[in-house]
This record gives structure tokens, C-alpha cells and sequence, in this order.
């Protein structure tokens, strides 16, 4: 019990030092432990961290959806409180649904 205590306080950078290596063979040890824990963990994070990033652009699409009704919004704004034809809105809507399902298809 010992032992896994003196691991995880060494890999979580606490140290309390209550437990600590006192052979030169243990003190080899250790940092061989440590460095082989820190690479892991930081393997993990990264792998974490890009499936993070990944499931972000996958849902990316309602996002821009939103931005498109601002944008609609900005534009009438802009003309005066009119809306803009509405076959030209629908084109746009059209083009711009169409992009993102095949850019999302494209990151599959």
C-alpha cells in the first residue's frame, strides 16, 4: 500500500515526502517511474484533448447556424429593418446547409 501511496503522490507532483527513495537504485527507480507516468499522462491529455477539439468541429454546424441567423439579422439591419427576398435567403440557407453537411462529412 505503501508503495502505490509513494506513486501517485510522485506522479501528481505533490511529494510529501513522507515516503522517498533512499538507495541511489531506488532514487533510478523513481525517476524512471515518474517519467514513464508523466509521458503517459501527457499521451492521455493530448488524445483527451483532440477528441475534445473533434466532437467541437462535429457540432460545428449548429454553430454556424446560428451565425447565419445573424447574419440574416445584421443584413436586414443594415437595409432598413426590410427583409431581404426571400428566394435569395432560401438560396443562401441552401448553399450554406449544403457546405457544412458535406464539410462534416468530409471530417468522417
Amino acid at each position: 500500500m505503501a508503495i502505490l501511496y509513494f506513486s501517485i503522490t510522485s506522479l501528481s507532483t505533490i511529494g510529501f515526502g513522507d515516503f522517498h527513495p533512499r538507495s541511489d537504485y531506488e532514487r533510478i527507480l523513481t525517476s524512471f517511474i515518474i517519467m514513464f507516468g508523466v509521458s503517459i499522462f501527457s499521451y492521455i491529455l493530448g488524445n483527451f484533448l483532440e477528441i475534445i477539439k473533434a466532437y467541437k468541429d462535429f457540432n460545428k454546424d449548429a454553430d454556424d447556424d446560428e451565425n447565419l441567423v445573424h447574419f440574416f439579422m445584421l443584413l436586414r439591419s443594415l437595409n432598413h429593418g426590410e427583409e431581404m427576398e426571400s428566394k435569395f435567403k432560401k438560396k443562401l440557407e441552401d448553399f450554406f446547409h449544403y457546405r457544412w453537411t458535406n464539410h462534416k462529412n468530409f471530417l468522417i
